[in-house]
């Protein structure tokens, strides 16, 4: 007798792919695990991209994968734009600029439906982006 598994979602990924003083553009890339003999289907996966600063949580963009077929016994990378412009993100950048560092937090629930059941998985990773990713991804230093 099989035993089936949920699915594991979770952060692939975060790529700063454009800089300016009014926006930041990501690729956040979610990852599906499915180690089951059956697909599950990606129904939505909405994300928020976050920062700490001074004991607060500012949140500098929200995002959503859209839906996506998971076939079993697969790892499926699904990937999310978002551009950040809103009132935190100076902030973002002159923590980055003056601390060499700033830790960036993604926080999702993925929707996902397997077998007849729909359940709700929440994610949540940090990753560092330091002044050098940034640097390098402007001049073109860094091509991954």
């Amino acid at each position: 007798m099989s035993v089936l598994h949920d699915p594991v979602v979770t952060l692939d990924g975060v790529k700063i792919e454009n800089v300016s003083l009014s926006s930041v553009d990501l690729l956040v890339s979610i990852r599906v695990e499915n180690q089951n003999p059956v697909g599950a289907t990606l129904e939505s996966c909405p994300f928020s991209v976050s920062y700490d600063y001074a004991g607060k949580h500012e949140v500098i963009a929200n995002g959503e994968t859209g839906g996506a077929k998971i076939p079993g016994n697969s790892v499926t990378v699904i990937p999310a734009r978002v551009t950040s412009n809103n009132a935190a993100l100076p902030g973002a950048i002159a923590e980055l600029v003056l601390g060499g560092k700033i830790d960036i937090g993604i926080d999702g629930m993925a929707k996902v439906k397997f077998l007849l059941i729909t359940k709700e998985i929440p994610f949540t990773r940090t990753v560092p982006v330091t002044r050098k990713d940034v640097v390098d991804m402007l001049t073109g230093q860094k091509k991954d």
